[in-house]
């Protein structure tokens, strides 16, 4: 029984030894964990793309000395010994309320009668007691305050401050009325009833921002003519004035009132000036000039000859670049804009 036992114990002593040796050695949970990814460069920036463009996003190309990527990869497996509380705050709901046309008349004494308009309010208008950067747009000759809501600027206005590519504004569209056919300039003219009647009311009226600083004024054909007579006249009532295929062949202009003469000696301050036009269009012969004036005479301004002749397609097709053109002298943050004067 004893030479039993012995053996029994040498026999044990040698199975054990094979047994612990096969055995898989069982993971840890802090191996489990995967490691996180190194640092590839902050992501690429989306910008923003007109309608029929494409989004490009570029493509960068870092080159590291051995030194650098020595550093990174040490860098790499440092891992953090306490845990990281983001500070980031939630983005503030978007606004839910459209925007909107609304009509109006202003009680003309350069007329003799009512003059009407419409008006374009962003979405959310008034809610944050904020005023608005205010764009004036004219028509031309033949055309009354449709005109713009008629080629879809409220439309692309509404669109383009979905997206954020431009700031909320409002934009006034006046009807021209005889005044603006039949006279030249002074107090008791279409620049008349727009500087001392019009812009008035309409600062009277909605949250306009009522300085320079918040104001443009532009228009098409006869309208883009108006724009720049009064914006280099007076310069300092506007931070832009856009001229789209200017009629610039007022007969009756003198010196006093012509773009050609004004834009080159008035003193015009920090205006910006943007004037393009179709390449067929016939009243390009009559703007070149104002172009080559300006040029001479070292006045900054934007000079575009388009694809298109003196049309709506034309001016509907070019919406996008006049909004976001006059919208990129207003990119300030909303809060160094001033409250709103209305009740």
């Amino acid at each position: 029984m004893a030479r039993f036992r012995l053996f029994s114990l040498l026999l044990l002593g040698a199975l054990l030894p094979a047994g612990c040796h096969g055995d898989a050695v069982l993971p840890t949970p802090a191996a489990l964990a995967v490691a996180p990814p190194t640092a590839a460069g902050p992501p690429p920036t989306s910008h923003p793309t007109l309608a029929g463009q494409s989004a490009i996003t570029p493509t960068v190309t870092i080159t590291a000395t051995a030194s650098e990527q020595a550093a990174a990869a040490t860098s790499a497996t440092v891992m953090p010994t306490s845990p990281v509380t983001s500070s980031t705050t939630p983005d503030p709901a978007p606004c839910a309320e459209p925007g909107r046309i609304e009509h109006g008349t202003v009680d003309s004494a350069v007329a003799g009668e009512p003059m009407r308009y419409r008006v374009y309010l962003p979405p959310c208008y008034g809610m944050d007691g904020r005023a608005y950067p205010t764009l004036y747009m004219f028509g031309g000759n033949i055309h009354d305050d449709a005109i713009w809501d008629t080629l879809g600027l409220d439309e692309a206005a509404e669109a383009a401050i979905g997206r954020g590519d431009i700031p909320p504004l409002l934009i006034i569209m006046p009807d021209n009325g005889w005044l603006a056919n039949t006279t030249t300039s002074g107090p008791n003219s279409y620049e008349g009833f727009v500087l001392n009647e019009l812009i008035p009311h309409v600062e009277a009226t909605y949250c306009a921002w009522p300085a320079a600083d918040g104001r443009a004024v532009g228009g098409i054909s006869r309208g883009g003519y108006w724009s720049l007579m009064m914006a280099f006249r007076r310069p300092d009532l506007f931070a832009g004035v856009g001229a789209h295929s200017p009629a610039l062949i007022d007969s009756y202009a003198g010196p006093a009132e012509d773009p050609v003469v004004t834009g080159a000696t008035n003193d015009l301050g920090n205006l910006r000036i943007w004037i393009d036009i179709g390449e067929r269009d016939p009243y390009l012969r009559n703007a070149q000039p104002l172009h080559e004036a300006l040029a001479a005479a070292g006045v900054p301004h934007e000079w575009r000859i388009n694809p298109g002749t003196h049309d709506e397609a034309y001016w509907r097709s070019n919406l996008e670049s006049y909004l976001a053109w006059y919208s990129d002298g207003w990119r300030v943050d909303r809060s160094e804009i001033p409250a709103c004067r209305q009740p």
